[in-house]
């Protein structure tokens, strides 16, 4: 929710201000917003599998691999943090943004609500540099890709099985399913079943 008695804000103004909090925020249409604490180990687990199997992969193309505090501006007034940002821009420690973010990674999370994922998901479809975007389940073996085509469509993949690899030819990368879960026992995604409707 938004935070009450504050003006908006600009982007500038907003990576200025919440450098001095303790409290997660994004800024979303002017607004500083809350987001939710305590994420389960499930969540922090699987970011951290990616961020592990990504980050050499993405160094050797040139990009950094890092974790939640990587902001990205999605709008003139919106500022969003992904779970991990592939960020193909030219290195700059003193950096609060990303300058190309090429791929973004959102964990889902019980305080993610499915307004929140669709309207970040139009934020990223909208930058010129974002190639992927994947949302994953830590809890159930899902992983849902968004994929820029040459065209400048984007494709959706589905993914469900362990033994599957995602490929991310746009920075030379493959991210397989068994990696993302190692050390976890995510459910199976249900599957649908034709049922004979004669018997």
């Amino acid at each position: 929710m938004a935070v009450p008695n504050l003006q908006p804000m600009s982007a500038n103004e907003f990576l200025a201000w919440v450098r001095d909090r303790s409290e997660r925020y994004e800024l979303v249409a002017g607004l500083p917003v809350c987001m939710m604490a305590g994420a389960k180990q499930s969540q922090a687990v699987v970011a951290s599998n990616i961020l592990v199997s990504l980050s050499p992969q993405a160094k050797r193309g040139g990009c950094r691999t890092t974790a939640s505090d990587t902001a990205v501006r999605t709008t003139p007034d919106s500022i969003r943090y992904p779970d991990l940002v592939v960020d193909c821009g030219p290195p700059d420690s003193q950096a609060l943004e990303a300058s190309v973010p090429t791929i973004l990674v959102e964990v889902s999370s019980p305080g993610k609500s499915a307004i929140d994922v669709t309207d970040k998901l139009e934020e990223y479809q909208s930058l010129p540099s974002t190639r992927v975007i994947v949302f994953i389940d830590p809890d159930v073996v899902s992983v849902k890709t968004y994929r820029r085509a040459s065209e400048g469509d984007w494709t959706t993949e589905r993914y469900d099985d362990l033994d599957q690899i995602v490929p991310m030819p746009e920075i030379g990368a493959a991210l397989s399913l068994a990696d993302i879960y190692d050390t976890l026992t995510p459910e199976e995604r249900p599957r649908l079943r034709v049922v004979n409707a004669t018997r």
